[in-house]
């Protein structure tokens, strides 16, 4: 007999006739069981995560195309609200002919079911389609015009049952029609029927059994998918999941939910800005991860209780776990499904703005080209056939050329505006200080007989993109010098000071022509002026260029000045 033999005999003698052999078999199972407990502790953790994170991906994409959509149609409504001939008939009370301006609307966005007008104090002036008996009401107790009259701001209301036939669940989203001097003159509403605005929401695949419901910013449920055509509007304020949505709050939690009486994942998500929120639940026995979870303590315990069949057990367990393992990973896959969804509209986005910036560089060269075609030829028949014109005639073409000159420079400045608002930011710290003295240098290099005094703060820093700070300090600096060009002892200023609030306000200052406050609404918008291009060349871009570029900071800008003393402009820098 071998000396192996020999051992494994006088162990299996120890094991059968030793009183240790219920130790040796007790730590045995032991090991089993601590080996099991830890398994199954780590496929809960694991199971439980993705199972919660799916979900709560699912709300939070849900609030993101929600979020987008709102964006869309408080766009267009200001888009309708600034037509000139649209604001126009608003201001000269003409509430007919301004409805009929909108008439295609409803055409070209089938999805709008009504549109209504209104003066500033809530009396209904015109709607499409008319609605017998309205017109002449007043509605300023209604949520729309509480809303859009709290700050004359865009405004979506929360859902309710309008009262005309059908009687339809709509959402309100109402504008203000503001003249040239930013007074109020009317409002414009568009009604939503809200199963059109949420149609897509029943497209997104929560999971089995999963439904998802929208409320609204009260609270009431707008939409739900498993019960899509609901007539009554339910309050849902007291749940403790909308009391969440409604303070702004998201996260995913497991509860019972009372009213489907059983455990359910429950994801919620707001949409910021708005107020409303989305809610995706699933019940825990449709959840493939957790419910694996249960199974596998069912295997452990039975295989506490089968010890001798333990081998059995070991690989039936090993079998469930790498099912379980495989379910997790299906549930990976779905929430990466998800992602590579969200990544392929951002892509879009992104292919969409660099077709927008090819169009804009294709557009403004088929336009320069006629337009350096006009140039030429009228220049080339003024040196041509001067001896054939009179001075009329010169004089005209002189114009021609100057009008496409101008024309030129309205291109460059639309571009130039069209950039900053696409151009990628870089945040660093820059030396605002040392950009305004480099301004300052080309300024005087470009006109060296000026004698100009200027006042540059030395140590001024900010947090920003240098480029895009140094284009604003450009237009802002060019205008100074500008708009001093008559002063006999022009004076340009660049400082900052320190509000009582503790915020940093960067200047820029002269002592130039100025302008009147009561046509400072005016300063930042495209192509808007002030002053006559006869007394003092430029497009009216450059400000609203400063002004997209601050915006884009974070920050905010505005102009003060008094005729013939100057003006001031100030911006800020958050960070």
């Amino acid at each position: 007999m071998s000396g192996m033999t020999k051992l494994r005999d006088g162990l299996s003698s120890f094991i059968d006739h030793s009183p240790f052999r219920w130790v040796v078999l007790a730590l045995a199972a032991a090991i089993v069981i601590a080996t099991a407990t830890y398994s199954y502790r780590e496929i809960e953790s694991e199971l439980t995560t993705v199972a919660l994170s799916r979900r709560e991906a699912v709300a939070q994409l849900m609030a993101a195309m929600l979020n987008e959509k709102f964006g869309r149609i408080t766009d267009v409504a200001n888009s309708l609200a600034t037509r000139p001939s649209f604001k126009k008939s608003v201001m000269a009370g003409q509430w007919d002919e301004a409805i009929e301006l909108q008439r295609g609307v409803l055409i070209d966005m089938p999805y709008i079911e009504r549109l209504f007008l209104s003066d500033e104090g809530g009396t209904l002036k015109a709607d499409m389609p008319a609605l017998p008996g309205v017109r002449g009401l007043n509605f300023a107790s209604r949520e729309w015009f509480i809303g859009v009259s709290s700050n004359w701001q865009a405004y979506v209301s929360s859902i309710y049952t309008r009262a005309a036939a059908p009687q339809l669940n709509v959402i309100a989203v109402t504008v203000p029609v503001k003249n040239s001097k930013g007074q109020v003159a009317g409002i414009l509403g568009l009604q939503i029927r809200i199963e059109n605005l949420l149609e897509w929401v029943p497209e997104i695949n929560a999971g089995v059994d999963a439904f998802a419901y929208i409320v609204d910013s009260k609270g009431q449920m707008a939409f739900h998918t498993k019960h899509r055509n609901l007539q009554k509007i339910i309050d849902l304020s007291t749940s403790p999941i909308v009391q969440k949505l409604l303070r702004g709050e998201q996260g995913v939690e497991i509860g019972f939910d009372v009213e489907e009486q059983e455990e359910s994942i429950v994801a919620y998500a707001d949409v910021p800005g708005y107020g409303w929120g989305v809610v995706v639940q699933q019940p825990v026995r449709s959840t493939i991860a957790l419910t694996a979870k249960d199974r596998l303590l069912r295997q452990l315990l039975a295989g506490y209780s089968l010890i001798l069949l333990l081998g059995v057990m070991t690989a039936i367990l090993t079998l469930r776990i790498a099912s379980a393992r495989q379910n997790a990973k299906s549930d990976r896959s779905m929430k990466a499904d998800l992602e590579r969804r969200v990544s392929e509209r951002t892509a879009e986005l992104e292919s969409a703005n660099q077709e927008l910036e090819a169009f804009s560089y294709s557009v403004s060269h088929d336009l320069r080209a006629p337009l350096r075609a006009i140039d030429g030829f009228s220049q080339a028949v003024i040196e041509d056939y001067a001896d054939r014109l009179d001075e009329h005639g010169k004089d005209y073409l002189n114009r021609v050329r100057a009008a496409t000159q101008r024309m030129g420079l309205l291109i460059d400045d639309m571009l130039a505006l069209s950039r900053v608002t696409r151009a990628e930011m870089r945040h660093e710290t820059v030396d605002l200080s040392a950009l305004a003295a480099e301004v300052f240098a080309e300024l005087q290099k470009s006109e060296p007989a000026r004698k100009v005094i200027w006042d540059i703060e030395p140590g001024l820093t900010g947090v920003g993109d240098e480029r895009l700070l140094r284009m604003a300090l450009v237009n802002l600096l060019g205008n100074a010098w500008k708009f001093t060009s008559r002063k006999e002892q022009p004076r340009i200023e660049f400082g900052a000071t320190l509000n009582a609030d503790g915020t940093t306000e960067f200047f820029v200052r002269d002592n130039g022509t100025g302008f009147d406050m009561a046509y400072a609404d005016k300063l930042f918008g495209v192509f808007q002026r002030l002053h006559s291009a006869a007394e003092f060349p430029g497009t009216g871009v450059g400000l609203a260029i400063v002004q997209r570029i601050i915006h884009r900071h974070g920050g905010k800008v505005r102009g003060v000045g008094i005729p013939d003393q100057g003006a001031t402009f100030y911006f800020t820098l958050p960070g």
